[in-house]
């Protein structure tokens, strides 16, 4: 990517200020709406080193920080070449007091040079990232977006109340009853999955994600 006049320098992503600060000091892109938070606006800033191979991405005066969600995928020179140029990581934001949901969802992509490419410049110059930052809104009609601005410590230790349907109490009885015939039969064998679960169970047991 070259600088079109889109890429803003002079903002410390891993600073004191909030995103929704970092992001009203971007440029839009092209014929991007000025006031839709939703379009990636463009930063190039530089990260802070916490250790010789940690980055501190602490973010706003206020417990905020933003939250690596994969490992990492490579960026290649083009689609069709096995020649990679850096690395991508994909982040959220997020606040251990919680923030004001208005402020929506905000989500950050990270783009670093590859080792190979980052040993020509001077080493001072070594730790630039370039940041792509967006907001998603959180709406009402998706309740998934809503849970991932709930902050975790709000949540009591145990639920005490649930109300369920008649249908659910059912199901719940037959479980019951099929369970306790189970366990007067039971031997001191260990459980097996059965087929086709198995297999299920192996690929996606692991798996963990604006």
């Amino acid at each position: 990517m070259y600088d079109a006049g889109f890429i803003t320098t002079n903002v410390d992503v891993y600073g004191k200020e909030e995103p929704w600060e970092i992001y009203s000091h971007g440029v839009p892109c092209g014929n991007d709406d000025e006031n839709d938070y939703s379009q990636y606006r463009f930063f190039i800033t530089k990260l802070k080193k916490k250790s010789k191979s940690m980055y501190n991405r602490n973010v706003g005066n206020n417990k905020g920080s933003w939250k690596q969600q994969d490992k990492g995928k490579p960026v290649r020179y083009s689609s069709s070449s096995p020649v990679v140029i850096g690395c991508k990581k994909s982040m959220s934001y997020v606040n251990k007091k919680g923030y004001n949901k208005k402020d929506g969802h905000w989500l950050m992509n990270e783009y670093e040079l590859s080792t190979a490419i980052l040993q020509k410049f001077h080493e001072d110059c070594r730790d630039y990232v370039l940041c792509a930052i967006k907001k998603r809104p959180v709406t009402n009609s998706c309740p998934s977006e809503t849970s991932t601005v709930t902050i975790l410590s709000n949540f009591p230790d145990e639920v005490t109340t649930y109300s369920h349907s008649e249908s659910e109490t059912a199901t719940f009885l037959n479980f019951q009853e099929s369970h306790e015939a189970a366990e007067s039969t039971s031997t001191n064998e260990p459980l097996q999955l059965v087929e086709p679960y198995a297999e299920q169970f192996n690929t996606n047991g692991t798996s963990f994600l604006m």
